[in-house]
């Protein structure tokens, strides 16, 4: 039976709505277990990622055998390492650039969600914002939505629409610029690469910056609009230039990026 435009858009969007919807009832459970305080804030978000990664996986594995998404490629380590640096050294020039903006004074929303997402012990943080979380966010954005996106209106405007949805489910204007940067570089990461693992280890990557940088204060110069701050950040993005076209010039004739 074929199968209709609105059952395929349909297709894209329930798991996006399934994730968040057993995310947010097994999140507001766990307040009666270990408390509601942003002490505690981070622990409930690794928690409800580790226990979603099992579906979203069998949705993941359930395209695979459809062969919907990108073509599997095999990419070495150096390949791997190259796409967690672009998109590591990447998220930093992001984080830059919007902190440099009056935007994460005016965001009411950011400020709570950095007050709560820095609130914790950093072993939560490591474990959820820099394994867990990026994991089940990489399956559900760029493993299941992006590729039946790709298979619905072609790559590049599932580029664009992967991306956008990433940054709206962010839910204040801050992360919804930086999400959706970063969601399409690490999409554009997966259909040149071909391996799923490049836009993992990707934002790891980028999280595992944020998440050092905060608690550390390293590089907290580079957010000031200083000419250091200035100047630092568009060595980085010089940078994470290099490293992409880097990419490009390893993928090429791979046809990343043009089919669909």
């Amino acid at each position: 039976m074929k199968k209709t435009i609105s059952y395929k858009i349909w297709q894209v969007f329930y798991p996006i709505g399934i994730y968040y919807v057993v995310s947010a009832l097994i999140f507001f459970a766990l307040e009666s277990i270990i408390g509601s305080s942003d002490e505690t804030y981070m622990l409930r978000q690794l928690l409800c990622a580790a226990a979603a990664i099992p579906f979203l996986l069998s949705f993941y594995r359930e395209d695979e055998k459809m062969a919907v998404g990108v073509v599997k490629k095999k990419t070495d380590a150096a390949g791997l390492l190259l796409a967690a640096s672009t998109a590591g050294i990447f998220g930093i020039v992001v984080n830059n650039v919007i902190a440099m903006t009056p935007l994460i004074y005016v965001s009411a929303g950011f400020s709570a969600a950095n007050e709560a997402f820095f609130g914790g012990r950093v072993l939560y943080e490591l474990l959820g914002s820099c394994f867990f979380i990026p994991i089940a966010e990489e399956l559900l954005f760029r493993g299941v939505v992006y590729g039946r996106l790709r298979a619905l209106v072609g790559v590049r405007p599932a580029l664009a629409a992967s991306a956008l949805l990433f940054g709206l489910v962010h839910a204040n204007v801050v992360q919804f610029l930086y999400a959706g940067i970063i969601g399409l570089l690490l999409a554009y990461l997966l259909e040149r690469t071909g391996n799923f693992m490049a836009p993992v280890l990707g934002h790891i990557a980028a999280n595992l910056a944020a998440v050092v940088r905060q608690e550390t204060g390293w590089l907290s110069f580079s957010y000031e609009r200083t000419a250091a701050g200035i100047g630092f950040t568009v060595g980085m993005c010089a940078s994470a230039a290099a490293l992409f076209f880097l990419i490009l010039k390893r993928t090429k004739g791979d046809g990343g990026g043009e089919n669909g």
